[in-house]
């Protein structure tokens, strides 16, 4: 089959009718849905089984609770398509022409298919991100230049729901999800763009992220420090050997610091000072910002300090969060 929607299930009953349903609706139908119940309490599990017998294209695969990387693996590892693509099972597609036009449009072949989120907040307010520039994109040598590209203009997503992903590409080269680590995806896409070829991308708002305050990607611990800690080692040691696009890689790392420094002020008071070490740890990462935010943040670490730079950006990200209207559900 041409498609494979892998979607992790944890404790998401109200969402997961839903979010399945945005995929079995689709105006292409060459598909196969995989449903990998990561131990839920909740009756998700047993939901996606009575979801499975409408649909003789869903499969459900239950394992003890393993996380988000985990799920993803076991997806992916009985997948049959030509092509697989991440759902968050809290999340929807948008379109119900979405993959016909992703797929009837794209470059032959492609290694990567990218298209553009739309995310929702409390009161269903939805908000598109910006366009990519898709006749630039296509001007552009190969993958590394593109992923050069984005980064240099903050475009570059590394969520792996973002994306239609050849399979082969993912199981030929080994790129699995790293078990244990939160922020999962960071680590797997710069994986994925060492090895990809050939790119296509479409402004089609096809993925709609909810943004909920119990869901992981706005819960916000020591975790997430610790884990960007071990990334931040990893591809920081991956490029002082043999990288491919160095120095797009770490003016990425650049981006996960600034956005750290960001989010320093959600954290419990007891936390901040183990945060504020990781980040003292990677500042030199700041050397390597490519863009404007990242290069006055660069110049903040000078003037004021890991501690004192942390203190500005939360006051800015708190008075830019009321200004805009993004509210949780």
């Amino acid at each position: 089959m041409k498609v494979s929607v892998v979607i992790p299930v944890y404790n998401v009953k109200a969402y997961l009718e839903r979010c399945v349903m945005s995929v079995v609706g689709q105006t292409f139908t060459d598909l196969e849905v995989v449903m990998v119940d990561d131990g839920s309490t909740d009756g998700s599990g047993e939901l996606a089984d009575s979801l499975a017998r409408r649909d003789a294209r869903i499969r459900v695969v239950h394992q003890a609770n393993g996380g988000l990387s985990a799920a993803r693996n076991k997806g992916l590892a009985e997948a049959r398509g030509e092509y697989v693509v991440f759902l968050d099972s809290d999340d929807e597609w948008l379109l119900t022409d979405g993959l016909e036009t992703l797929l009837s449009c794209s470059v032959p072949d492609a290694d990567l298919i990218a298209f553009k989120r739309v995310d929702i907040w409390r009161g269903n307010r939805r908000v598109p991100a910006a366009d990519y520039d898709v006749e630039h994109i296509r001007q552009l040598a190969d993958a590394q230049a593109v992923f050069a590209y984005l980064v240099s203009t903050q475009q570059f997503y590394m969520s792996a729901c973002f994306l239609m992903v050849r399979r082969r590409l993912l199981t030929d080269n080994g790129i699995l999800f790293p078990v244990g680590l939160v922020d999962e995806d960071v680590s797997w896409s710069l994986h994925l763009w060492q090895e990809a070829r050939t790119v296509a991308f479409h402004n089609l708002p096809f993925y709609g992220y909810y943004h909920r305050a119990a869901s992981i990607s706005t819960s916000e611990s020591i975790r997430s420090y610790r884990s960007n800690d071990h990334i931040f080692e990893h591809w920081e040691a991956e490029c002082s050997r043999e990288c491919v696009n160095k120095d797009a890689i770490l003016a990425y790392l650049a981006n996960i610091w600034v956005s750290l420094g960001y989010r320093h002020h959600t954290l419990k008071l007891s936390e901040k000072a183990e945060a504020i070490d990781i980040l003292a740890k990677h500042q030199d990462l700041l050397r390597y910002a490519a863009t404007p935010k990242g290069r006055r943040t660069a110049r903040l670490v000078k003037l004021t300090g890991v501690k004192g730079t942390t203190t500005i950006l939360g006051l800015y990200w708190r008075v830019r969060t009321l200004l805009k209207g993004n509210r949780i559900s």
